[in-house]
């Protein structure tokens, strides 16, 4: 197939590159090393990370409300021996309550696992024992002095803060939930006060250590699983995500694209004669070819594509929204900056290289191997034309 002139691809370039306002699939955040703003925010996590987050977050919310759902009820036999029978009874029927709408809360995380039923399920199953808590203190105080209250139950919401610690949140997101529990506990210490001002700096100082020990137990868990993602989904020489994380992505695209009736396209890479490259200059050579391959995928192409490292020499794009004409346009204009490139080995020798691509459009409601077939086949035939060109087309079934 025969390059387009140069204008016609800075055309089609600026047409394939306007912001995507829906799913940023391709980004990918922090390669190889973590920041700061990965641990404050998911402003630069990726949308495969988050999903994965929020599933390791699932399987502790449901620990979480079972664990209070048990425990709450459970507290009652402490509170037939240290107050009254008419209190007590107040209070069961309380926490009877409080454990049965955790349980719909389980139920409901069972069911709907997506990242916003997450955070709602989340905050509601420490809040809800948080909002328990004030209402037993406020009835408790009405019949008895606060001081003779029992320790392990005015020590209450510091448990509930702590376990917090459980979750891999992001640094906004727990102080979010820190603020939502606190807000309760400040309205109730308002409605309390009676002028001692230290017993109300004992109780902001006690929420704030076990607050802040909260917080860099999410932190270091955030850093962890994070570590974890990057081992097991980025590929550690080129900084793409790996085969795994693709297939879960295309997925995901195809099942949007399908109720969108939108398409995507996909383009395979294949570098030509990389075996010679290897052979000729070692194979230190041959990973700075796929790492300057890699970067040269990441400038062309848009943050919403998403680029794979296939295996070995071979590298998959899906570009989401776009149709066959315009992803062909964009592998020529690709083609044409790799075989300008080149890397230089220690001896100062300029080593250049080249690609055969396929590229090809998903069709609705078929099979992603049907799909990847359909690409590798007319890579394929990329390299029995001559290498060194794109091949496209589409196949139907």
């Amino acid at each position: 197939m025969s390059n387009s002139s140069n204008a016609e691809n800075d055309d089609r370039r600026q047409q394939v590159n306007k912001p995507q306002k829906l799913h940023n699939f391709g980004k990918s955040f922090c390669a190889k090393y973590s920041t700061i703003e990965d641990v404050v925010s998911t402003r630069h996590h990726s949308n495969d990370f988050i999903q994965t987050r929020n599933q390791y977050i699932v399987e502790r919310l449901k620990l979480i409300c079972l664990f209070f759902a048990i425990s709450v009820p459970a507290s009652s036999l402490l509170d037939f021996i240290v107050f009254d029978s008419a209190q007590a009874k107040l209070l069961l029927v309380n926490r009877l309550i409080v454990s049965g709408v955790l349980i719909g809360l389980y139920q409901l995380i069972r069911r709907y696992r997506t990242v916003n039923m997450t955070r709602v399920v989340l905050t509601l199953s420490f809040l809800l024992p948080v909002l328990s808590y004030t209402a037993t203190e406020l009835l408790l105080t009405q019949t008895m002095a606060y001081r003779d209250i029992p320790l392990c139950f005015t020590l209450t919401p510091y448990l509930i803060v702590a376990m917090l610690g459980l979750f891999p949140l992001t640094t906004s997101g727990g102080v979010v939930l820190l603020s939502v529990i606190a807000l309760p506990l400040a309205i109730l210490e308002y409605i309390q006060y009676t002028g001692d001002y230290t017993a109300v700096i004992d109780k902001l100082w006690l929420f704030v250590l076990f607050g802040g020990i909260c917080l860099w137990l999410q932190s270091g868990q955030m850093v962890m699983l994070m570590k974890l993602y990057r081992e097991s989904t980025i590929d550690s020489l080129t900084g793409l995500i790996n085969r795994r994380v693709l297939m879960r992505q295309v997925t995901e695209i195809a099942i949007n694209s399908n109720a969108a009736q939108d398409s995507f396209s996909v383009m395979m890479f294949d570098l030509d004669y990389f075996k010679r490259v290897n052979d000729t200059y070692g194979h230190m050579v041959g990973d700075k070819v796929l790492v300057k391959l890699s970067s040269l995928l990441k400038r062309e192409l848009r943050n919403s594509d998403v680029i794979a490292r296939f295996g070995g020499e071979e590298f998959l794009v899906v570009m989401p929204h776009l149709e066959l004409a315009q992803a062909t346009q964009v592998a020529l204009r690709v083609a044409e900056a790799i075989r300008k490139s080149s890397v230089m080995t220690d001896e100062q020798q300029e080593v250049t290289f080249t690609t055969s691509i396929g590229v090809t459009q998903y069709i609705a409601d078929e099979p992603i191997a049907q799909l990847f077939k359909r690409v590798d086949d007319l890579l394929y035939q990329a390299k029995v034309q001559g290498r060194d060109r794109v091949e496209n087309g589409i196949t139907l079934p």
